[in-house]
């Protein structure tokens, strides 16, 4: 079960990498579907994450970092983006593979070794499974947000979605914590027409429940398991990705207020 789960990694960011190889010269400084951003902002945003979750992995395991060049911490890897998002296509597609295949080697030699690992994040302290589905979903995001700068699709893996709806309402969690609506309470049911899944996800005194259940709520969004996938990541408004929106109006307009990003 971890091989294959490794392997999911690896498939996801060859995915990404094949999106990024597939910009074209012209399309490094097109706009991406991250606003205010174009596709060397979205690439320079990806390889410097690599990195400075690698270090992390590195420091959370004890090893010493040597003379790798990686970030040592989140204003770090800011300055990092900054200045790799100005870089040459070439060199700015070099360092994406690099730092890629590295920071997937480096999560499954500790999945595999000492699984039990915790990682000090920026966002707080998380447990392998979790920066392992944080990094693959990252890919997947980011390979779709190239798509403008691309000038076509590339369809996402055929596994994603049974495996990414889900690990994207537990990263509602996380998102909330930025959200100026925290401490207020919401409802919001979620129905997956092409496949198996209804959740009820609750909002309340800052905190952010996610359950495998049908049930009544303020709004509930019902779609195609892409669609809702897209609409939960910030990726589009339901009208746009086929999803169904009941109930309250005023919220539903308001949800990734709720959970702004990733």
């Amino acid at each position: 079960m971890m091989e294959q789960k490794v392997s999911r990694l690896r498939q996801a960011g060859d995915w990404y990498l094949q999106a990024v190889d597939a910009i074209p010269v012209d399309g490094w400084t097109k706009p991406s579907f991250c606003e205010g951003w174009t596709a060397a902002h979205v690439v320079a945003h990806v390889t410097s994450g690599d990195q400075l979750f690698r270090g992390l992995l590195l420091d959370a395991t004890g090893r010493d970092r040597g003379d790798l060049d990686l970030p040592v911490d989140r204003a770090d890897r800011q300055r990092r983006f900054e200045a790799m998002s100005t870089w040459e296509p070439a060199r700015l597609k070099e360092a994406a593979h690099k730092a890629s295949d590295e920071t997937v080697a480096a999560i499954g030699d500790v999945i595999a070794t000492a699984p039990e690992t915790m990682v000090t994040a920026p966002y707080g302290t998380v447990p392998m499974p979790v920066l392992r589905a944080l990094r693959l979903n990252e890919y997947i995001i980011h390979g779709h947000d190239l798509t403008p700068a691309i000038g076509r699709t590339i369809p996402i893996p055929d596994w994603f979605i049974d495996r990414g709806l889900g690990e994207s309402l537990n990263m509602l969690t996380r998102l909330h914590q930025r959200s100026p609506h925290k401490g207020k309470s919401a409802t919001f049911h979620i129905h997956r027409t092409d496949g198996e899944g209804e959740w009820i996800i609750r909002a309340e005194n800052g905190q952010v429940v996610s359950e495998a259940q049908h049930g009544k709520a303020d709004v509930a969004l019902r779609g195609s398991g892409e669609g809702l996938y897209w609409v939960l990541m910030g990726r589009g408004k339901p009208e746009d990705n086929g999803v169904e929106v009941h109930g309250d109006p005023v919220l539903a307009a308001a949800f990734k207020e709720w959970f702004p990003g990733p």
